[in-house]
């Protein structure tokens, strides 16, 4: 199977900067950063003080000083406002980055050296962000890892990419879901610890120090478990007008349906939904009901 493209857009880059740059991100978000040297990367998040997860972040050190967030679906103004929220007398600077922006995922199935051979890189490591152009190339935990994301301005041109196939957007949907990776903020949001979406394994280390959510997430580590869970999903129908929306089991609420992609046939769909354990046996034998539509979904298989 060849490569596959596809494209999309980012909501928000906002570069963190400053002599206090690293320990005041250190205390907000869930990742290490004293492990992420300058040219490295890794998704965190940044947690409310119930451990819930606020927004999530592709962070790449870019300078001793410097650290660059990529936000997929928080708009650079809602993450500034957020980090900001904590400062005293630190001396830190968050910038939303100019320019709109594209997220480029180029897939193969087997072998990601196939997807950096499209771009003339030998080879790339888990961890490492490459500059590339006027932006980035990166594996994230995201997406499923035989491919590559890179991160360029709109304006930027590609002409590598102009006899590359690209399929619907919503087979990369496809793809990733079939994989269980589901997307902070969007899928795993204000209501969600990470451990329903399986964020915790990727995005939070349990042996730094202070940060917000830390008492939380320390908690459930020692617990073991959570009593909500993220699935993929299937339906057929519209889509809802507004997410989150109730999803139903024998009349009660059992869990919110958060995310929902239209396939290619304009007639199905699939996404996300997060649902409660005691509900988890009828969702897989029985589905469950969309409050506001009465329409079923199903697992994705």
């Amino acid at each position: 199977m060849s490569i596959q493209l596809f494209q999309s857009s980012v909501a928000g880059l906002v570069r963190v900067s400053g002599e206090d740059a690293l320990p005041y991100l250190q205390s907000q978000l869930t990742i290490d950063l004293h492990n992420l040297p300058e040219g490295r990367t890794r998704v965190g998040l940044r947690l409310s003080l119930k451990g819930k997860v606020l927004f999530g972040a592709q962070i790449i050190c870019t300078g001793e000083e410097d650290f660059l967030l990529i936000c997929k679906d928080a708009h650079s103004q809602t993450v500034i406002d957020l980090l900001g929220q904590n400062v005293v007398a630190d001396e830190v600077e968050f910038e939303p980055v100019p320019e709109d922006w594209k997220e480029i995922f180029l897939y193969h199935p087997t072998s990601v050296e196939e997807a950096c051979q499209v771009l003339g890189i030998d080879s790339i490591l888990p961890g490492h962000a490459h500059a590339f152009g006027n932006g980035w190339v990166y594996l994230s935990s995201l997406v499923p890892p035989t491919g590559l994301t890179i991160m360029l301005p709109k304006s930027c041109p590609t002409p590598w990419a102009d006899t590359i196939a690209s399929p619907h957007p919503g087979e990369f949907q496809r793809l990733r879901l079939q994989q269980k990776l589901f997307l902070p903020g969007l899928e795993i949001g204000e209501d969600e610890f990470p451990q329903e979406g399986g964020l915790h394994k990727p995005s939070v280390d349990f042996n730094k120090g202070c940060y917000l959510g830390q008492e939380v997430m320390a908690r459930i580590h020692a617990m073991g478990n959570v009593r909500k869970q993220a699935v993929a999903i299937k339906g057929t129908g519209n889509l809802e007008e507004s997410l989150p929306s109730p999803l139903l089991a024998n009349g009660k609420k059992v869990g919110s349906l958060k995310s929902q992609f239209l396939l290619p046939d304009n007639e199905n769909w699939i996404g996300a939904a997060v649902i409660h354990e005691n509900a988890l046996e009828i969702f897989e034998t029985k589905g469950l009901l969309i409050e506001s539509t009465g329409q079923s979904i199903y697992p994705l298989i």
